[in-house]
């Protein structure tokens, strides 16, 4: 599945770690992805997910890991269905 992603939907689940924290989440993925030159078109989408599926606490933990590709693989199905929706 990672190949499918092409890793942008972890590297977005990452991006938001240190403005997650106050509520902003689409904010710190934009933020962080543009200041990489990386799409952050799914960022508002990647927010909602996280929202409405009560993720906030799983994303802030996948946050912390480095790496994109084990961010994505330690994720759960949902998390990982939440970047999947988001990535385009």
């Amino acid at each position: 599945m990672l190949v499918k992603l092409g890793l942008p939907a972890a590297a977005m689940a990452g991006a938001m770690l240190s403005v997650a924290l106050a509520g902003e989440w689409a904010d710190a993925c934009v933020a962080t992805l543009e200041a990489d030159g990386r799409d952050s078109s799914g960022c508002a989408c990647l927010e909602a997910e996280i929202e409405a599926n009560d993720l906030a606490d799983e994303f802030l933990a996948l946050a912390e890991i480095e790496d994109p590709a084990e961010r994505y693989d330690s994720a759960s199905a949902e998390a990982q269905a939440a970047m999947d929706k988001c990535t385009r």
